[in-house]
C-alpha cells in the first residue's frame, strides 16, 4: 500500500511538473522576435531595430516616417498589453473586458470626455501631425495583425480578448490621461469643500496654508527682466491676490470627497512630483551645460516609461518615451537637450450648476442655456451595455450625475453618499482642440533655443517647466500651457456657474508665460516649487510643494566646482531630508518619552545627521513618528476618513506645513481633543505620536533599535497596471524593492499612507545629459523595456534604479551595434 501511495504521489508531482512545463512552453510563445527579418507593409524602406547591449531600443529608418513605424512595431513587441489598457482607460471602455467591475470607472471617463476630447483633438491636428502619427500607428498594427492567440501577451490570454487596431485618437486618449494625472487638482477643490464645511473658512485655511512669500521660486527677478515693461497699475490689475484663504460660498453640507470617491482611476494616483535641473559651461568640467531630470510618477509594472532612440537622415532623437505615443518625451536630440517637471498649474474648476425641471437647461447670467447632449454607450463584459446621456455645460460635462450614479449602484458603500448638487468640470484638456503632440513632435527636432520654443507654442497641457540646453553652450526655461485668465477668483474652490462672475476669459500670452534665456545664475532648478517672484504680473496659481528639494539640489550644485555627470549621478541619488531638518528641533523640544524605548528612540535622533539613508535607524524612528503626528493632531476632529484624505497631500506640502505651523506653538488649539475634558498640549501630541510610531516599528522589526532599517519597511512597490489584486497572479508580476530617502529628498521617497510605509510614486525616469563632445550621457527606466514577465527584462533595471546608476545613451550606430542583444529587420512587402 506504501508503495503504492508513493507511485501516486510520484505520478501527481510528475504531472505538475509536466503542466508547469507545458503552461511556461506556452507563455514562451508570446516573446516577441526580436532577431531576423519580419515581412512588412507601411515602410519605404527597411527599418533596423536593435536593443543594444543593455536592452535599450534603437530603431534605424530611411525617413523620420518609418522610424515612428519602428517605434510604433517595437512598443507592440514589448508593451502592447499596456498600451491596451492605457487607451481602454482614456477611452473609457475597460468594461468590455473586465465587466462590471469597472463600470464605475468607465461611467466617470465616458462622462467626463477624455475620448470625445481625443476625437476632437484629432480631427484638428496639422496634417504633418497626423502623418507621423498614422505610420506610428501603422507600426502598431502590422504587429497585431500577425499575431493571435497564444502569441500575444499573458494578460490577453487570461482575458480572453484580442486588441482592435490602433488609431489616431487611441495615441491622443492616453495623451490625455497622462494630462489628467498631471493636472488633478480637482481632489483638492473637494477636499477644501468639505474641510470649509466641516471646521470653517479660518481653521480650514490652516489645514491649507499657502506657499511662503518669500519661498524659492524656479526663476528669480533677475531671469526675468521682461516684467520691467509692466507698469504698477498692469501688475495690480492682472494679478490677483493667491494669498487669500478660499471663502466658502455654498450651504451644501454633503461630503463632497466621500461622494467623488466612486470614480477611482485605475493606475492614477497622487504622484505629482519632479526634478529638472541645467547648469551652463561656467560651472562644468568640460565647459558644455550638464541637465537632469528625474519624474516622479505613479510605480507601475511595466514601467511608464520606455527608453527609445530613432535615427534617420536629419533626424536623431533618444530619451524616454510613453508606449502608445510616437515621440520621445523626455531626452536629447543632436543639438539639444531637455527635461521637464510638473508646474502644478491649477487648470481644472469645478461650477455648480442651477439646472431647470427638465434636466436640460442651464442657467448663466438669469437666462436659461441649452445644455449639449451627448450618448455614450459603455460594453459591459456578461451584461447588457449601459447607455449614459451627458450633459454638457458652457463649463463643461455634468461630472455630478456620473457619481450619483455610480453611487446609486454601488452595493458595498454603507452609508450612502448622498447625491450631490449639479457640478460641471472645466479643465483646458476638454477643449476641442490640443496640439500638444504636435509641439512633442517639433521639439524632437528642434535645433536650437529659437525652434525649442517655438514648438513650446503648440503645448496646451499638462503645463510643465522645461529645461533647455544646447551644443552651443546655452540654457534657458520656458513654462508652457494654457494657464486661464478667470474674471474672479484664484480657483482653489468650486464657484457659482450660473452668475457669471468667474469665467475664464482667455489664456496667459506665450511670450508672457515664465521663460529666461541665459540666467546670470548660470543655472535653473525646479522641482514642483513656485515658479516666479511676486513682481511677475500674471496669477499662475497653483499648489506649490515646497522646496526642500529645489533647495537641496541648489545647495549642491553651488557647492562644487566643475560639475561632472558623476556629480549629477551624485545628487540624483541625495537623500538629505530638508523636512527634517525643519521639523525635528521642534519635535525634540515637545518630545517627553514615555518609555525606555522612546527615550532610546530621542537619543539617536538627537544624534542623527538628518540623512534619510535606507540602512539608517533614526530615519524610520522619524519617519514613523511623522506618519503618526497628522492623525494624532486632526482624527478627533476631522473623523478618520477626512483625515485620511488630508493625510494624501505631502503632495502637495499642506501637511506638512500645517504639522509644523502647528507643533511651532506649545498650545495651539489644534493639539486639544476635543473628545477628552482634559486640554491637550502639542507637546502631548509629539509623545503620543512617537509612542505609537515605535510601537507599529517594533510589530515590523522587533524590539532591536539599534538593528532597524529604513528600508527594512519603506519599499518601492511596482503593482501591475490591472491584475495585481488577483491572488497569486499579481505577486507572481509584482516587484518591490528597498528603498531610502522620504517625500522631501532629491531621491524621494514617500510614503503610501494607506499601507505604510509602502513607496508607490519615485523617479521612474532618470536622466543625464552631457552637451560636451564626449556625450556622457546616461538615461534609466525603473524597472525593464519588456512588459513580459518571462523576458530577462522584465525588472533587469530594478537593481541599478535602487542603486542610483543609470544606462549609457548611445547615438552612435557603431556604439549601438558593439554588443547589442538583438537586430531586427522590418522588410518592406
Amino acid at each position: 500500500m506504501r508503495r503504492l501511495l508513493l507511485k501516486a504521489f510520484v505520478l501527481v508531482v510528475v504531472l505538475a511538473g509536466l503542466a508547469l512545463l507545458g503552461g511556461y512552453g506556452y507563455l514562451r510563445r508570446s516573446l516577441p522576435q526580436v532577431d531576423g527579418n519580419v515581412t512588412v507593409t507601411g515602410i519605404s524602406a527597411p527599418v533596423e531595430i536593435f536593443r543594444d547591449a543593455e536592452s535599450v531600443t534603437h530603431v534605424f529608418g530611411a525617413t523620420k516616417l518609418d522610424a515612428f513605424y519602428g517605434l510604433g512595431y517595437a512598443h507592440a513587441q514589448d508593451r502592447l498589453w499596456q498600451m491596451e489598457f492605457q487607451r481602454r482607460v482614456g477611452m473609457g471602455r475597460l468594461s468590455e473586458v473586465f465587466g462590471q467591475a469597472t463600470v464605475a470607472t468607465d461611467r466617470f471617463l465616458r462622462t467626463l470626455g477624455t475620448g470625445r476630447a481625443a476625437r476632437s483633438a484629432w480631427a484638428a491636428l496639422p496634417a504633418e501631425t497626423k502623418t507621423a502619427i498614422d505610420a506610428y500607428v501603422a507600426g502598431v498594427n502590422a504587429f497585431i495583425s500577425t499575431h493571435h492567440g497564444g502569441e500575444l501577451p499573458l494578460e490577453f490570454t487570461i482575458l480572453r480578448f484580442e486588441p482592435e487596431p490602433w488609431s489616431g485618437p487611441d495615441v491622443l486618449a492616453w495623451v490625455k490621461m497622462m494630462a489628467w494625472d498631471l493636472s488633478k487638482n480637482y481632489s483638492l477643490e473637494l477636499l477644501r469643500h468639505d474641510l470649509m464645511t466641516l471646521v470653517g473658512p479660518q481653521r480650514s485655511a490652516d489645514l491649507f496654508r499657502p506657499y511662503a512669500a518669500n519661498g524659492l521660486t524656479i526663476l528669480s527677478a533677475a531671469d526675468i527682466p521682461w516684467i520691467k515693461s509692466f507698469t504698477t497699475e498692469e501688475r495690480r490689475t492682472r494679478r490677483q491676490d493667491l494669498e487669500k484663504p478660499p471663502v466658502l460660498r455654498s450651504s451644501v453640507v454633503e461630503s463632497w470627497s466621500d461622494a467623488f470617491a466612486s470614480a477611482a482611476i485605475p493606475g492614477f494616483g497622487s504622484a505629482l512630483g519632479s526634478n529638472n535641473w541645467v547648469v551652463d559651461g561656467t560651472m562644468t568640467a568640460s565647459g558644455k551645460p550638464l541637465l537632469a531630470n528625474d519624474p516622479h510618477l505613479d510605480a507601475q509594472i511595466p514601467s511608464l516609461w520606455y527608453l527609445a532612440h530613432l535615427s534617420a537622415p536629419d533626424y536623431d532623437v533618444i530619451g524616454a518615451t510613453l508606449p502608445g505615443a510616437p515621440a520621445i518625451v523626455i531626452g536629447r536630440n543632436k543639438f539639444i537637450a531637455w527635461g521637464e517637471t510638473n508646474v502644478m498649474a491649477d487648470v481644472q474648476d469645478l461650477y455648480r450648476e442651477h439646472v431647470d425641471a427638465t434636466g436640460r437647461f442651464a442657467e448663466f447670467r438669469g437666462a436659461q442655456e441649452p445644455m449639449r447632449i451627448v450618448k455614450e454607450t459603455i460594453g459591459v463584459k456578461g451584461a447588457f451595455p449601459i447607455t449614459l446621456n451627458v450633459r454638457i455645460t458652457r463649463h463643461g460635462p455634468l461630472i455630478s450625475d456620473a457619481i450619483n450614479a455610480n453611487n446609486a449602484v454601488e452595493s458595498t458603500r454603507l452609508p450612502k453618499p448622498p447625491p450631490i448638487d449639479p457640478i460641471a468640470f472645466r479643465w483646458t484638456a476638454l477643449d476641442a482642440e490640443d496640439s500638444t503632440v504636435t509641439a512633442i513632435l517639433h521639439l524632437n527636432s528642434a535645433h536650437n533655443w529659437t525652434e525649442f520654443t517655438t514648438a513650446l507654442h503648440d503645448f496646451i497641457v499638462p503645463a510643465q517647466n522645461f529645461v533647455y540646453a544646447d551644443v552651443d553652450g546655452h540654457i534657458g526655461y520656458y513654462a508652457p500651457g494654457h494657464f486661464p485668465v478667470r474674471a474672479s477668483g484664484d480657483g482653489t474652490s468650486s464657484v457659482d456657474g450660473w452668475t457669471g462672475e468667474s469665467e475664464w476669459t482667455g489664456w496667459v500670452p506665450f511670450d508672457e508665460l515664465p521663460h529666461t534665456y541665459d540666467p546670470p545664475e548660470h543655472f535653473v532648478v525646479s522641482a514642483n516649487d513656485k515658479i516666479v517672484p511676486s513682481s511677475y504680473p500674471h496669477a499662475i496659481s497653483g499648489e506649490w510643494i515646497e522646496p526642500y528639494r529645489a533647495q537641496r539640489i541648489v545647495d549642491r550644485l553651488t557647492s562644487t566646482s566643475k560639475l561632472t555627470p558623476d556629480d549629477f549621478a551624485s545628487i540624483q541619488a541625495d537623500t538629505y531630508s530638508l523636512h527634517a531638518k525643519a521639523l525635528l528641533p521642534i519635535l525634540l523640544q515637545r518630545v517627553h518619552p514615555i518609555d525606555a524605548q522612546d527615550a532610546r528612540a530621542v537619543t539617536m535622533l538627537r544624534q542623527w545627521n538628518l540623512d534619510a539613508r535606507g540602512d539608517s535607524a533614526a530615519t524610520a524612528i522619524f519617519q514613523a513618528w511623522y506618519y503618526e503626528l497628522p492623525d494624532a493632531i486632526l482624527e478627533n476632529e476631522l473623523g478618520s476618513r477626512v483625515a485620511a484624505d488630508y493625510d494624501g497631500l505631502d503632495r502637495t506640502s499642506y501637511r506638512s506645513r500645517f504639522v509644523l505651523a502647528t507643533l511651532a506653538t506649545k498650545d495651539n488649539p489644534w493639539c486639544d481633543d476635543i473628545r477628552t475634558p482634559a486640554k491637550e498640549t502639542c507637546d502631548d501630541v509629539a509623545s503620543t505620536a512617537l509612542h505609537k510610531g515605535m510601537a507599529r516599528l517594533t510589530k515590523q522589526l522587533g524590539s532591536d533599535i539599534g538593528s532597524w532599517r529604513w528600508d527594512a519597511v519603506h519599499h518601492a512597490v511596482f503593482a501591475h497596471s490591472a491584475l495585481d489584486t488577483v491572488p497569486v497572479l499579481g505577486r507572481w508580476l509584482r516587484r518591490s524593492i528597498p528603498h531610502g530617502g522620504d517625500w522631501s529628498t532629491v531621491d524621494v521617497g514617500p510614503v503610501y499612507a494607506p499601507h505604510p510605509f509602502d513607496q508607490h510614486s519615485l523617479p521612474g525616469y532618470r536622466q543625464i545629459v552631457d552637451l560636451s563632445p564626449a556625450n556622457d550621457s546616461r538615461f534609466l527606466d525603473a524597472v525593464g523595456q519588456s512588459g513580459h514577465v518571462l523576458s530577462p527584462h522584465y525588472d533587469d533595471a530594478l537593481p541599478l534604479w535602487a542603486a542610483g546608476k543609470q544606462r549609457k545613451m548611445r547615438m552612435e550606430r557603431s556604439a549601438v551595434e558593439t554588443g547589442a542583444i538583438s537586430h531586427l529587420t522590418l522588410t518592406p512587402r
